[in-house]
């Protein structure tokens, strides 16, 4: 087995990857207005805080941040499965580097993306060792981006392919009744648009293996059955798909080949060309199959839990391939995926901890906090999804399900509703990452 290089990324600059992010480039402390916790898509972004309200409510907690795997932690995962792949007389494959070169002979697009193309189609191949196998999405502005001329590669490397430009949500399920093929659905913007609304549902049954499995009536009796979704799926696009899918897809953004860009056309023959690379694939993936399911290399957190869990599978293929592979991986992944955007109670809590901060007091008046969060003009406090700015109600309410309440207090003769500083520890320490020091 080849030696595999030892991960470039540093401990520290993924342990500052958190729920959200709140360094400066510098690292040092910053100002309420530097941390800029409203972005210019904070107000497309956040989801409508009624909708928040009534998710979080009755179950009585919010989701906690995940724990961050650190550097250290994913170094040991690669070498345990390093290790256990050398044990066996597996030969380092190279197949790998043909499939990536076959993609780079008829696309164009980013090395990233080639290989994390490459990664998923290896993975697919041992689909049934994850418990979370995402979707591929490829994704273009506008039509001749090459989406359709990818598809056709993918199918020539996929593990039994089968590549339409309709399907229907009946046959989607169906299809998985005698085979697990690799479906590859051109087109799937078309059957959305046009009704086809059942069929989001199911691809995003397929993300998880456990609940890879729909209901449905059968035969004159209308007996129930159940079908199974648990197949690699890959979806070609003009535009975004619904978020759901693409939260739950590694998602290739195409683009149209430049006149100074040089691409060779797939030969009609492309998919019996490809047949010694698909056959050793197959072969690798059966004699590595058990040391896969056993030893799930996890990617490095970034503060995108559902990004982590779609790339599993391509960080445990890259490990396993050895070589460069797994720096391969990590440079994708960089590139590719993102933190996810804090919603807006967490920024709030975010805001409201810099405020207490800043002012160096343990205790503020609603309309204090109010006042100051309406001064940052970039912020999502001047257009809240509700419509209007943020006011002290609004403010009570989204930090309800923290269990924090505003407290009256005398001041003179007057009564003034507030927060302590103590109020919010519970929740800084369970939701925010660790304060800049």
């Amino acid at each position: 087995m080849d030696h595999i290089q030892t991960p470039t990324r540093t401990g520290q600059a993924r342990k500052g990857a958190e729920c959200s992010k709140s360094r400066n480039p510098r690292g040092d402390s910053m100002s309420y207005q530097e941390r800029k916790l409203g972005t210019q898509n904070t107000r497309e972004s956040n989801v409508d805080n009624a909708e928040y309200m009534e998710r979080t409510l009755p179950a009585g907690k919010l989701e906690q941040c995940p724990p961050i795997v650190d550097q250290q932690h994913y170094i040991t995962q690669v070498s345990s499965i390093n290790e256990a792949i050398a044990t066996t007389a597996i030969q380092p494959p190279t197949f790998a580097d043909e499939m990536l070169d076959t993609l780079k002979r008829h696309s164009v697009m980013t090395e990233e993306e080639q290989i994390a193309i490459v990664l998923w189609i290896i993975a697919s191949y041992q689909i049934n060792a994850f418990r979370i196998f995402p979707k591929l999405s490829l994704i273009s502005p506008e039509k001749r981006c090459g989406k359709t001329t990818t598809m056709e590669v993918i199918n020539a490397l996929a593990n039994n392919p089968l590549l339409v430009s309709n399907v229907s949500p009946a046959v989607l399920y169906r299809v998985t009744a005698k085979s697990q093929p690799t479906l590859l659905i051109d087109e799937v913007d078309m059957l959305i648009q046009q009704g086809e609304t059942a069929i989001i549902g199911l691809i995003n049954s397929s993300h998880n293996q456990s609940a890879a499995t729909v209901l449905r009536c059968v035969g004159d009796t209308h007996e129930t059955k159940p079908f199974s979704t648990w197949i690699p799926i890959v979806l070609a696009s003009i535009g975004a798909l619904p978020h759901t899918i693409m939260d739950r897809s590694v998602v290739i953004n195409l683009r149209r080949k430049a006149a100074h860009e040089a691409v060779q056309s797939p030969s009609v023959r492309i998919v019996d060309d490809c047949e010694t690379i698909r056959d050793s694939c197959r072969q690798w993936s059966l004699a590595t199959s058990a040391q896969l399911e056993r030893h799930v290399v996890e990617p490095p957190y970034i503060g995108n839990d559902r990004a982590q869990d779609n790339w599993t599978p391509l960080f445990t293929v890259a490990a396993a391939l050895g070589g460069t592979w797994p720096n391969r991986c990590e440079k994708a992944y960089d590139s590719l995926t993102s933190a996810s955007e804090p919603e807006l109670p967490t920024q709030l809590l975010e805001a409201i901890r810099a405020l207490f901060a800043e002012a160096n007091t343990d205790q503020l008046s609603s309309t204090e906090i109010v006042s100051m969060l309406l001064q940052d003009a970039d912020g999502p406090w001047n257009a809240m999804p509700t419509g209007g700015s943020l006011t002290p109600i609004k403010m009570a309410a989204l930090l309800k399900p923290y269990g924090i309440s505003p407290q009256c207090r005398r001041m003179g003769s007057k009564t003034i509703r507030g927060y302590k500083l103590a109020q919010f520890t519970d929740a800084f320490e369970r939701y925010l990452p660790p304060p800049p020091r």
